[in-house]
């Protein structure tokens, strides 16, 4: 629709957030080959300089409605001035380092030297050591969460003659989560990633197979009882803007779940408890009776956690909850998952389809591809010595 009028620019406005990495490359590489069959310039808008560095030749960087740092990709990205443009250059997750908590905007921000970025990363490498240490702890318990031959199939249209056939959404998955651990489930947009997880919490009803949370089968567990367990197993939505009710408050948001499973005394109590969940995951309490609306992408997916973690949930199933936020709001999100799973010992699955960000936040990682668990492994072996060609493919198309 775009191009069909043969423009002379093209303004591509974040045209591949939230897409995964593969179609986000092929995206990127479809406006390359359009831009010089039509010779059109194009103005490329992303929170994402990974893309910036496959398709620009000049950048622009922006802050508060101003330009605080321009020139050729190449030399911005060797040679950073602006403690800003350091700061979005090392929000995403390196590859080549395994980092115990990401740099924010804020660790840049009236700082301006040429090593920052590195001697950064440095400070905050992870100790192996001591994350080894853990792993082992972790992996000696039994799991917490396991399925087995897991199906969700999906009822497709019905061809003339040929009867009913079916979309195989989960076809047969079989894992473990242990409790303290963060699984990580990646791949491409339409490979069962959501369905599994929904699948998993019965949110939506399985076909067949067999999921075992504490010891407890789920797919027996029914009315008020499979309500009881709701508290224990949760679920942190993809979309901040839709999961959250636009004529409830950001109090009353938090505040519901404890209502429902019955926690606090009086809504005097559960009130004292919102303002100090709100204040572990980095929200002013002063937000306590603003409206969605009202506040930003970051500040909606933090009520979002705050929500879910209410009612401390043993459980928890992340669903793309960082895919649609800019970079530096993404690394705090992150941050902030990592920091709440140490504290109160949560299990997490972290659903998403950057491989980047699964790397830095999983323990575990299981590659899902139509339906199936192709490869799973330590997130350090999967990035380093992948098995599947598929994962190959996902690894190769991360913006660099």
């Amino acid at each position: 629709m775009a191009i069909s009028s043969r423009p002379d620019i093209l303004i591509a406005d974040e045209p591949t957030t939230a897409l995964d990495v593969t179609v986000q490359k092929s995206i990127i590489q479809l406006l390359k080959d359009l831009q010089l069959k039509y010779g059109m310039s194009i103005l490329f808008i992303t929170h994402d300089l990974g893309l910036i560095s496959g398709i620009a030749d000049d950048l622009l960087v922006m802050k508060d409605g101003k330009i605080v740092e321009s020139g050729p990709v190449k030399e911005v990205f060797a040679f950073p001035k602006h403690p800003y443009t350091q700061g979005l250059l090392s929000c995403r997750p390196p590859l080549d380092i395994s980092l115990q908590k990401l740099p924010t905007i804020n660790d840049f921000l009236g700082v301006n030297t040429g090593k920052r970025i590195d001697e950064l990363f440095y400070s905050l490498k992870r100790d192996e050591k001591q994350y080894q240490e853990k792993l082992n702890e972790i992996y000696f318990r039994k799991p917490l969460l396991e399925t087995e031959d897991l199906k969700t199939y999906f009822p497709a249209k019905a061809h003339r003659g040929t009867g009913r056939s079916w979309v195989k959404a989960v076809d047969g998955v079989s894992l473990k989560v242990f409790q303290g651990e963060v699984l990580g489930l990646v791949g491409e947009s339409g490979c069962g990633k959501t369905t599994l997880g929904r699948s998993i919490l019965r949110l939506i009803e399985p076909a067949s197979g067999k999921i075992r949370f504490q010891d407890m089968d789920l797919m027996k567990i029914k009315g008020g009882n499979l309500k009881k367990l709701r508290k224990d197993i949760q679920i942190i939505f993809q979309d901040p803007y839709s999961s959250l009710n636009p004529k409830m408050r950001v109090g009353a948001a938090i505040t519901e779940p404890m209502t429902v499973h019955g926690l606090g005394n009086n809504q005097r109590e559960r009130r004292e408890m919102a303002f100090k969940m709100m204040e572990k995951t980095g929200l002013d309490n002063r937000l306590f009776n603003r409206y969605p609306h009202e506040l930003s992408g970051g500040q909606r997916q933090r009520v979002c956690i705050a929500r879910a973690l209410s009612v401390r949930p043993k459980f928890i199933v992340c669903d793309e909850s960082v895919s649609a936020l800019d970079v530096s709001v993404q690394a705090q999100v992150l941050n902030l998952l990592k920091e709440l799973k140490e504290e109160f010992g949560f299990t997490y699955i972290f659903i998403s389809h950057d491989l980047s960000v699964v790397k830095f936040i999983s323990d575990r990682i299981a590659v899902m591809k139509d339906g199936k668990i192709i490869e799973t492994g330590m997130a350090d072996n999967i990035y380093r010595s992948p098995e599947s060609e598929y994962t190959k493919n996902l690894i190769a198309a991360i913006p660099s």
